[in-house]
């Protein structure tokens, strides 16, 4: 298996990876250093702090309206529905305007934890829901 670098300026930007590097005086005189990676770094996010890779996170992909509702237990979304509760009643609105559904939107989560605050939902529950 072969050895991966990656060449990084000064500020620890990457420039390129590779399993071939120039030498450490070649690397130095252009201001480059290389740094030994573990594995192929493709597909993974360059961090010129650390001056490592890591996973790119996967973009959450938005849920359609009746996706989301079925993430509810009858007896949940019931709950919603039947609510009094002007806070809940606009969760509901907005569930019913929507085009789709973001579980990352902090409107979204932020009407999940009041949903647990009333007593409609578990924190579980919540975080199941919640959930990309």
């Amino acid at each position: 298996m072969a050895t991966w670098f990656a060449v990084v300026d000064g500020s620890g930007n990457l420039v390129s990876t590779g399993t071939l590097v120039a030498d450490a005086v070649t690397l130095a005189a252009a201001g480059y250093t290389a740094v030994q990676l573990a594995n192929d770094p493709s597909g993974q996010a360059w961090n010129p702090a650390t001056k490592t890779f890591s996973p790119v996170q996967p973009t959450p992909r938005p849920l359609s309206v009746w996706q989301f509702v079925q993430r509810f237990t009858p007896d949940e979304f019931g709950a919603v529905d039947s609510s009094n509760d002007h806070q809940t009643r606009q969760f509901l609105l907005m569930l019913t305007v929507a085009q789709s559904i973001s579980t990352s939107d902090p409107v979204v989560q932020g009407a999940l934890q009041y949903l647990v605050k009333k007593g409609i939902l578990t924190a579980d529950r919540a975080a199941t829901i919640g959930a990309p």
